[in-house]
């Protein structure tokens, strides 16, 4: 009997973890675990994690959060057209003394089919002075109480010189109901500068936003000379792709021809 009491005790004491000897000291019942699986955590061990794993969920959700902002910004982007550049402008009235004078009535504006690029067959000129002596001189080559049949002239540093405007086509094309665009010099050789290209760009978009212009224009050009309508097409249509980005803007119906010359002997 003696016996088995002592083995009974040295089995309850070999089942006993060693972490946990202090529980001894406390009057273990039946219900008192035999065995403890892990050491006692201590209560400041959870905090501290508790508090770890709360801040990355809270950086998480917070990088979620400006991901969407980031994605609903850019989507409004795509969406929004940008706002189109006003072009360097003169006025009529600023070069051509015999120009009428503005009135506060409103003016009779035609909405062209076409766009017809052209070239004045002149020297090319810089800056805003110089050009408008070329102006005066072309125009002074002209019949009396004529103005230059172009309803634009673009410089080589891009200053676009208003002629008829947009108030009615050119008699240059009357069949085509154009807006005609004139570069100022002579391009049988020499390709138009970057700053002509982009104003007449400029003018264009001005023109459709403005309703100016029908949307299904079509866009013509002499193609016995460097303004021939596949360079131009491209080099307007690269434009449109970094600045608008909407590639159907000057994507329009192609129409070649060889222009007549227009000379101002």
């Amino acid at each position: 009997m003696i016996e088995f009491t002592l083995d009974h005790l040295n089995n309850h004491e070999s089942r006993h973890s060693s972490y946990h000897a202090d529980d001894e000291l406390q009057n273990p019942s039946e219900d008192t675990p035999l065995l403890r699986r892990f050491p006692r955590v201590n209560d400041t061990t959870n905090v501290i994690t508790a508090m770890i794993v709360s801040m990355m969920i809270l950086v998480l959700l917070s990088g979620l959060a400006i991901g969407v902002y980031l994605l609903v910004l850019q989507s409004d982007a795509d969406n929004m057209l940008p706002p189109i550049e006003m072009p360097l402008f003169v006025a009529r009235s600023q070069w051509d003394e015999s120009s009428p004078t503005p009135s506060e009535e409103p003016i009779n504006q035609f909405k062209a089919k076409s766009v017809v690029i052209e070239q004045t067959d002149t020297g090319q000129c810089q800056g805003k002075n110089a050009c408008i002596q070329l102006m005066k001189s072309m125009q002074a080559n002209l019949d009396d109480n004529k103005t230059l049949p172009y309803n634009f002239a673009i410089s080589t540093d891009g200053f676009i010189y208003e002629c008829l405007g947009w108030e009615q086509p050119s008699p240059l094309y009357p069949e085509l109901y154009g807006l005609v665009i004139a570069f100022i010099g002579n391009y049988t050789v020499v390709k138009p500068s970057s700053s002509q290209l982009e104003s007449a760009y400029n003018l264009i978009t001005v023109s459709l936003a403005n309703d100016y212009l029908e949307r299904d224009f079509i866009f013509t050009s002499k193609n016995d000379t460097t303004l021939v309508v596949s360079y131009l097409k491209k080099a307007l249509t690269d434009l449109s792709r970094s600045k608008l980005q909407r590639r159907s803007l000057l994507m329009p119906k192609i129409y070649m021809f060889k222009s007549a010359k227009y000379n101002f002997n």
